[in-house]
């Protein structure tokens, strides 16, 4: 079930769009989600690779991260359709898991509310804007239908501390990488595409990658948090009660 937004249409509210989000479709290089795959092959390969994350110190250096997990891998170039599963956005410990979801254009995304207080997940992005409304883990937990690809930035308009990022992908060629920065891709179809790694806080690096059969498929890709995370308002616009004011509803 897509539940309707509530407030969606409001023009106030340009604080909650910092950069990233004004520029969903091209952070996540999704401009021509529609390309077909080139040659028509049935043949599928995998793809391997390792992500540096580089953070930034004092006066500008940058140093190499030790724990590399999280950045999300993904391929562009062709279309693929959305699988019948519903992946879990969780609130709980007010805080939404995971930080980041892959998905296919057309994936629905489930959010249960497993505290014990009210959460009200919403978003006002271009790409998809709802409003789930306030709920307790005691209700059943809200569906959200996301059918065009883009990135969706996700919010508790309870808690501000409170962020996801759902990510619209054009297909199910995506990977999030472990702790040692590596990934793997699975069953890409021959063909040249791209290949690009995220973070909320990172601009999209992006290589193009040729896929032949029997080759082997080795990508290494760098990307560096630079990107400071703007402060966000509620879904009115509005400020957030100061800290120690109570929230929870």
């Amino acid at each position: 079930m897509n539940f309707s937004a509530k407030g969606c249409g409001s023009r106030n509210l340009s604080g909650i769009l910092y950069g990233l989000e004004i520029m969903a479709f091209s952070i996540l290089g999704l401009l021509f989600v529609f390309a077909s795959v080139s040659d028509g092959s049935p043949d599928l390969e995998h793809i391997t690779g390792n992500v540096t994350v580089f953070q930034k110190e004092l006066f500008g250096k940058l140093k190499k991260k030790k724990d590399m997990s999280g950045v999300l891998v993904y391929i562009t170039g062709f279309k693929s359709e959305a699988p019948g599963e519903i992946p879990d956005i969780v609130q709980k410990n007010k805080i939404f898991y995971p930080e980041i979801l892959p998905i296919v254009a057309g994936q629905k995304v489930r959010f249960p509310n497993h505290d014990d207080i009210y959460h009200n997940v919403f978003s006002i992005s271009h790409v998809n804007c709802f409003d789930l409304g306030q709920y307790k883990g005691t209700e059943a937990p809200k569906t959200v239908l996301f059918e065009k690809p883009g990135l969706v930035t996700v919010f508790c308009n309870i808690h501000p501390q409170m962020i996801t990022y759902v990510a619209v992908l054009e297909n199910k060629a995506y990977a999030v990488t472990d702790k040692d920065g590596t990934f793997q891709i699975r069953d890409v179809p021959l063909g040249a595409y791209k290949i690009n790694a995220w973070l909320p806080n990172a601009a999209r690096t992006t290589k193009e990658v040729v896929i032949k059969s029997g080759q082997r498929n080795v990508i290494n890709l760098e990307i560096s948090e630079t990107i400071k995370v703007k402060p966000h308002k509620r879904k009115d616009g509005s400020e957030y009660p100061a800290a120690g004011c109570k929230t929870d509803g």
